[in-house]
């Protein structure tokens, strides 16, 4: 169960070194960073070793399932680029001769843009092949939401949260200078 702790003004602080997902010694930071508009909000996350390895990790699944679709995806648009190469230069050729280049520049062009758009989908979709331990070390902590004078960060581990929720606390706000302790709203004037 996650938990989000508000952070207002100023540089988060994280307990003493510690990492965020296993709560042992951190010796790394992993920048962690939220994209809101034009505004960007970068954070400074501890992570150990260990973890700092899990997240960078592929699973042999993930391996497999990237390499895979990412040969049918090059196969799929060469097979797109010779069929739009082939379809313009046919219609293009004049008296049996082949045409201009048009139908070579239009085969290239859209097999590349077959194949870039097939490779932004398997990026994420080879994400569904990760180990739990990398899933976890992903997801140990996140920025929820920022605005100018605050940030949201959430913690998958409670603990780690109630620390730092701790450390980041705000002190509380002065007392107004014209409100008396008693409640009493008299006040003096000197003429």
């Amino acid at each position: 169960m996650a938990r989000a702790v508000k952070v207002r003004r100023g540089r988060p602080v994280f307990p003493g070194n510690v990492c965020v997902n296993c709560l042992r010694p951190a010796r790394h930071e992993v920048e962690l960073f939220k994209v809101k508009g034009r505004a960007v909000r970068r954070v400074r996350v501890p992570f150990c070793d260990e973890c700092i390895a899990l997240r960078r990790a592929r699973s042999p699944r993930q391996v497999l399932f990237t390499r895979t679709a990412t040969t049918i995806a090059l196969l799929l648009s060469l097979v797109v680029g010779w069929w739009v190469y082939d379809v313009p230069s046919v219609a293009l050729s004049s008296g049996g001769e082949r045409g201009p280049y048009w139908g070579a520049l239009l085969g290239a062009l859209s097999a590349l843009i077959v194949f870039g758009s097939l490779h932004l989908i398997i990026g994420p979709w080879a994400g569904c092949f990760r180990t739990p331990e990398t899933r976890a070390a992903l997801g140990a902590v996140r920025i929820k939401d920022f605005d100018w004078e605050s940030t949201t960060i959430e913690f998958a581990d409670e603990d780690y949260a109630t620390k730092f929720a701790q450390l980041n606390e705000q002190p509380s706000p002065l007392p107004d200078a014209d409100a008396s302790p008693e409640g009493d709203s008299r006040k003096e004037y000197v003429d």
